[in-house]
């Protein structure tokens, strides 16, 4: 007959009156297991030898420290047991233990325990997590994705943006155990070994492990409140195709020393602890515990290699020192950061023989499609244009209240808009004819809505020009926002002469350009080429500028509005003139008292003398005010007017008299 086998039993004074529920529990007959009972302020009574080296914890978690201490100093393994209503702590949820009593103890009594890593925190042994304080809204990263969803995960998200506006980046030296130096500013960093799941584990879950002589450190640094509320999406994404994100820095070392120049507030087992140095390390040995199946199978000794991975955190000290206040809403980037971006628009800004010769050429190509009526030939003048350069120069330069930046490019632009407009009025002057083309017609109502498209251009310039990987689509920005053809027809307009065709063409032209420096500057003091602090000047003036432009616009834009009204009401109607039907097409519509109207008539007769007169007056009775017609008469079959009926057997449209 076998000898029994010994076993300790630590319990907690709470649970004191309930020990017959292990004493008595059938595993413990059934394993003929000894229980030595011990009460956890007696650990010191406690003797390890080779036939009783295994001990049952039954304690409260928040002493689970110096018990893992004790055992790794006395090489005594460990299996753990649940208390009712008792916390559970990361340590425990990390084993894979089950909640419930019997299937916790069938674990705990497992013969065959794992070797596992302790990590000690300034010599205090870790069992909840080490983190910054007053990061709990980035629990969304480290904890279960089950627990944000639905109405949870809305009222998480409204803490976290309005957390956004308090985050104060802190200042931090990083040194790991084979000396490696990392000197950045971090608003968040957590001890990745003791969670099972979360975005980050599951991004770095190839190197965590608590079999290794490792710990893993998460650190974040986002440099914008913006750059932090966009840190969710692209953290869940970043995990699913295990690439670290922007703004995530990660170490995988032995042992960390987090220095700082201030008392830093860290939570350590979930309690505070205001310090200005704090130490991670792995003890030497380790302990031996029971633990599930789910545990034992993703735990893996992997290398022992170190790991620093912090390329993405700000490490120059202009940045760190720009970033030691309260977080910026949008990113800053330092002028080392794009010193060959700024270079660029310093060389775009200047006006080069290239930049007349080309500007030559655009202009007299666009005005010969003006006056052919070409829109083929028009664009290939919009892609031959540099105006673009130097307007997105200028609004570098209004943007960081650089003088010379835009001082340069609005001589630059000026230049341009002086060839654009001389050649166009030279060439208006010297041909022998002054037709409005449908080209030229099209450029002298501006609205509301040319404006957008400047802002969208402006938009795509500004990234066209920061990001060389979107460079390409420039030609497609420069045909959207047409600089040299409103201009060339202004031209046109001073040629002939004329006032109304100079004016509407330059309101567009100057739509265009506001609207390209207000979106170029907004995006890039977005990107972070320059803090709202140094930028609110220029950026007051473009948005003064495209208010001031604004105001024709939106009276253009409800002229619009009317000529669709008119055009709609009268393509809606048929008419009664004479005693045989007409409809108008191809309407025209321009505003005025009176109102004049140019269409097609369709009809089947041609009208007779006074019929038109007749027409204008109901015309005008259906309007409501005085009108003007211009007719084209178009001569149709009395077919035309009768109504089109579908054949129930066919799909072809047969024309059937109306008696």
């Amino acid at each position: 007959m076998s000898l029994p086998r010994k076993v300790y039993l630590i319990y907690a004074p709470c649970i004191e009156e309930q020990l017959n529920k292990i004493t008595d529990h059938p595993l413990i007959a059934e394993q003929s297991i000894q229980l030595c009972k011990v009460k956890l302020a007696e650990l010191s009574s406690i003797h390890v030898h080779d036939t009783l080296n295994h001990a049952l914890l039954w304690i409260e978690q928040k002493d689970y420290p110096q018990t893992l201490l004790f055992a790794e100093q006395k090489q005594v393994s460990l299996g753990f047991l649940p208390i009712t209503d008792d916390p559970t702590s990361q340590f425990f949820n990390n084993l894979d233990l089950p909640n419930d009593f019997d299937a916790c103890l069938a674990i705990a009594l497992h013969e065959e325990p794992l070797q596992i890593d302790i990590i000690a925190c300034n010599d205090e042994i870790v069992t909840n997590g080490v983190n910054l304080e007053n990061q709990t809204t980035m629990a969304e990263f480290i904890g279960d994705s089950h627990e944000f969803t639905g109405l949870g995960k809305l009222k998480f998200q409204s803490k976290r943006f309005w957390h956004a506006f308090s985050l104060t980046p802190h200042p931090v030296t990083l040194v790991t155990d084979k000396g490696k130096t990392v000197a950045t500013a971090i608003t968040g960093m957590v001890l990745l070994d003791f969670h099972k799941s979360g975005p980050l584990t599951n991004l770095f879950s190839e190197s965590i492990s608590l079999r290794d002589k490792r710990i893993s450190i998460a650190l974040f640094a986002p440099q914008s409140i913006l750059s932090y509320l966009q840190q969710s999406t692209a953290l869940l994404a970043s995990a699913q195709k295990k690439k670290q994100p922007q703004q995530i820095g990660y170490i995988r070392t032995a042992a960390l020393t987090i220095k700082s120049p201030i008392d830093t507030h860290y939570l350590v087992n979930n309690t505070p602890v205001t310090t200005r140095e704090l130490r991670l390390a792995i003890l030497n040995d380790g302990i031996r515990v029971n633990a599930g199946d789910k545990f034992r199978d993703s735990q893996h000794f992997s290398d022992d290699k170190e790991n620093v991975a912090c390329e993405q955190l700000p490490q120059q000290d202009s940045r760190i020192k720009y970033l030691s206040t309260t977080l910026p809403f949008f990113s800053h980037a330092l002028e080392s950061d794009f010193k060959d971006l700024f270079l660029a628009l310093k060389e775009n800004a200047r006006s080069s023989s290239t930049y007349v010769l080309l500007m030559i050429l655009s202009v007299l190509l666009a005005s010969l499609g003006l006056f052919l009526n070409s829109p083929s030939v028009v664009i290939g003048a919009m892609v031959l244009a540099p105006l673009m350069a130097p307007i997105i120069s200028l609004s570098m330069g209004l943007l960081r209240s650089d003088p010379n930046l835009s001082g340069r490019a609005f001589a630059t632009l000026l230049t341009g808009m002086l060839i654009a407009l001389s050649l166009s009025a030279l060439m208006a002057y010297l041909l022998p004819f002054q037709e409005i083309t449908n080209e030229i017609e099209g450029r002298l109502h501006p609205s509301t809505l040319d404006l957008l498209v400047a802002i969208l251009s402006g938009v795509a310039g500004a990234f066209g020009n920061a990001r060389e990987n979107i460079a390409k689509s420039l030609p497609g920005v420069a045909i959207a926002v047409a600089l040299v053809p409103p201009l060339c027809v202004s031209g046109i307009g001073i040629g002939w002469l004329n006032f109304e065709v100079f004016y509407g063409a330059m309101l567009l032209f100057l739509t265009n350009l506001t609207g390209i420096i207000m979106a170029a500057g907004l995006s890039f003091m977005v990107i972070g080429y320059a803090p709202f602090s140094r930028a609110k000047k220029g950026i007051a003036l473009s948005v003064f500028m495209v208010t001031v432009i604004s105001v024709p616009l939106f009276l253009s834009f409800s002229d619009m509005q009317k000529i669709a009204a008119v055009k709609k009401q009268l393509m809606s109607q048929n008419y009664q003139i004479g005693g045989y039907p007409q409809q108008l097409r191809n309407i025209k519509v321009r505003l005025g008292s009176p109102l004049k109207i140019s269409a097609d008539l369709i009809s089947t007769r041609m009208p007779r003398p006074g019929m038109l007169v007749a027409f204008e007056q109901q015309l005008a009775n259906t309007l409501k005010q005085p009108v003007a017609i211009d007719f084209s008469v178009r001569l149709v079959t009395d077919n035309y007017f009768r109504p089109t009926v579908k054949s129930p057997n066919s799909d072809a449209k047969k024309v059937f008299p109306v008696k």
